[in-house]
């Protein structure tokens, strides 16, 4: 009878999570995790019953040993250091500077370090590169390297 309880509540639960996910791209995958972990608890009685209970306990520890930790922090830094590289490539595409590859360097608070940029020749005005992005960025002029 407490499995029926366990049941229900984590269909409860599982409602309550589905709605809370909805509409976003990480709804079918939160969906196959329930779906599992709804298996799971409809086979424990089964396997009570048999004696192999132990079988899904090893099974998911198993399974949650493989999976990778996830950084919010390191995902959110990489994704600001994209951000201010493109935003850079627009600044310059702006003064009709030609750009190649612009590099952020961030510290590990998320902060923009130092920048480095790759123009070719006939537009290589570190000087007007400079001081465009010193005043938007707020950098020492030391922190901002330009090359060919």
């Amino acid at each position: 009878m407490t499995w029926i309880r366990s049941i229900i509540f984590f269909l409860i639960l599982s409602t309550l999570v589905g709605q809370l996910v909805d509409g976003t791209k990480y709804k079918p995958y939160i969906s196959l995790v329930i779906g599992f972990m709804l298996i799971s608890l409809m086979l424990q009685p089964v396997l009570s019953l048999t004696g192999k209970e132990e079988i899904i306990q090893e099974t998911l520890s198993s399974m949650t040993k493989e999976i990778p930790t996830f950084s919010f922090r390191e995902s959110a830094k990489e994704a600001k250091k994209q951000q201010m590289e493109t935003q850079i490539q627009k600044i310059l595409k702006e003064y009709k500077i030609k750009v190649f590859r612009v590099e952020v360097e961030m510290n590990d608070n998320g902060e923009m370090k130092s920048i480095n940029i790759q123009t070719d020749k006939k537009s290589r005005r570190e000087k007007k590169i400079k001081t465009i992005l010193l005043g938007f960025y707020n950098l020492k002029d030391s922190n901002i390297n330009v090359s060919e």
